[in-house]
């Protein structure tokens, strides 16, 4: 048996640590629920694919152990679709909780059946059969599969982000600084099967085989990505979830008629004019519909067709509006920036930023120093 060295310690500690995180994510309340117990089945599953490459690489003389430790190759078919999962359930709010199509399984299960079939064989006539090269068309199919079952996941995750980011604008007047944790995801997670198409192609292609760039390397560092996914929850604020559809009735130029237009438009005017209802620092699109006593199907057709913009540009046109005004009565001699805008209704900085120079196509330092020159 092979002795006992580094890599297998940190293999080892991975595997705790993944279970420890699984449990943990579930202690926490009312945070992201069904997107988190999704995310500790993930741990789970990268904690489990751990200790197969535990029992594989250090080569064990405990043969059950060792086609054990193949078994785990599985899991790589789960573990794509419950990532997406993950995904799905974290940024979109659905009428009910999205669970995945038994299609999705479709691999895993062809990979179980293979698994099943080398049993057929001997330890020893398994291992012969893997050196003389009988079984590399078959490990060559099922890693192929394996590529291109993930990259259509990961295809499906690009386009839920573009989904997510139209429909923030339309239903939130504040970000929540969640794309750059979603994009995060999708590009390590794109770098992580660019390096296995690379082994790939090495190994099939050029019989070239790295011990870094690797199928077990490669699956190691996604478990400890994972787990960094993992810690990351454990301080993620509650999300607000998007729809998922994008609601292609507000083209409809027909969905109110004028007299409705005008109701809605001087309840509008009277939330914002008089009720200041944009200084909310969390207003979505749910509270404007409350407040205006209508669907939000109807406020956002208002919003796009009548004003021309989103939820998120007409709530923080008012905020820098107000942000203005507190400029020019003098208000940032007293007071900081930052507490202007806060007051104004922006809960971050960067929303503020942003929403200003988008609006008054300055920065707020630029725009106070030309209004001290006057």
């Amino acid at each position: 048996m092979q002795s006992f060295e580094l890599i297998d310690l940190i293999v080892f500690l991975g595997i705790s640590q993944g279970i420890f995180l699984a449990v943990v994510i579930q202690v926490i309340q009312n945070k992201n629920r069904y997107a988190n117990r999704t995310l500790s089945l993930i741990l789970v599953i990268a904690s489990i694919m751990l200790t197969g490459r535990f029992f594989f690489t250090i080569e064990t003389d405990n043969k059950i152990f060792f086609r054990l430790a193949l078994f785990v190759d599985i899991l790589v078919f789960i573990f794509g679709p419950l990532l997406y999962l993950y995904y799905r359930r974290l940024i979109f709010n659905e009428k009910s909780k999205y669970t995945l199509h038994y299609t999705y399984f479709i691999p895993a299960a062809g990979m179980l059946v293979y698994h099943f079939w080398t049993y057929q064989f001997s330890y020893n006539e398994f291992v012969l059969l893997v050196q003389n090269g009988s079984l590399t068309l078959s490990f060559l199919i099922i890693e192929a599969v394996g590529i291109l079952f993930n990259l259509y996941l990961g295809y499906r995750c690009f386009r839920l982000l573009g989904v997510y980011q139209k429909e923030e604008k339309n239903n939130l007047s504040y970000s929540q600084n969640l794309v750059r944790y979603l994009n995060a995801i999708l590009i390590i997670g794109s770098l992580f099967l660019l390096l296995w198409i690379i082994s790939f192609i090495l190994g099939y292609g050029f019989n070239i085989y790295s011990l870094f760039l690797s199928y077990n390397s490669i699956w190691i560092a996604v478990c400890v990505f994972v787990y960094i996914i993992g810690f990351y929850s454990l301080k993620q604020p509650d999300i607000f979830r998007m729809p998922l559809s994008i609601k292609k009735h507000f083209k409809n130029k027909e969905r109110l008629d004028d007299e409705m237009i005008k109701k809605l438009e001087a309840r509008l005017e009277k939330l914002m004019i008089n009720e200041k209802i944009y200084l909310n620092h969390k207003l979505t699109l749910v509270d404007l519909a409350k407040g205006l006593n209508t669907s939000t199907n109807d406020v956002s057709w208002l919003l796009n067709n009548i004003h021309k913009c989103t939820f998120y540009d007409y709530i923080n046109t008012y905020r820098v509006k107000t942000f203005v005004e507190k400029i020019e009565n003098g208000e940032h001699h007293y007071h900081t920036l930052l507490a202007l805008s806060m007051d104004s209704g922006f809960n971050s900085k960067s929303t503020f930023n942003k929403a200003f120079k988008a609006i008054i196509k300055d920065t707020p330092s630029n725009y106070i120093k030309k209004l001290n020159t006057i």
